[in-house]
């Protein structure tokens, strides 16, 4: 999963959500969690159900996307730009 530009690879593009993140763990891969406790309290979110994926009805899913574009907008920074590929333009 791309937990860094979740907004945009994961949210937009498929509509889909993660509903119920704990509070206070940090948004990012479980594998970049570097600490036990809030390892164990996202681990028991998603056993307990309270942390699940969810698609978003397409109402939500439109204005998520008005929201994208208001924030693109603004200049606000949405997920992490990828870099250009070092053979751009070249055949």
């Amino acid at each position: 999963i791309n937990f860094i530009n979740f907004e945009v690879a994961i949210k937009e593009k498929y509509g889909i959500d993660l509903l119920g993140w704990p509070e206070g763990v940090p948004f990012q891969s479980p594998h970049a969690i570097t600490s036990a406790e809030h390892l164990r309290t996202l681990c028991d979110a998603l056993k307990a159900g309270t942390c699940h994926w969810a698609y978003m009805s397409r109402q939500q899913h439109l204005e998520y996307q008005d929201r994208l574009k208001e924030w693109q907008s603004a200049r606000e920074v949405v997920g992490n730009p990828r870099k250009k590929h070092s053979d751009v333009g070249r055949k």
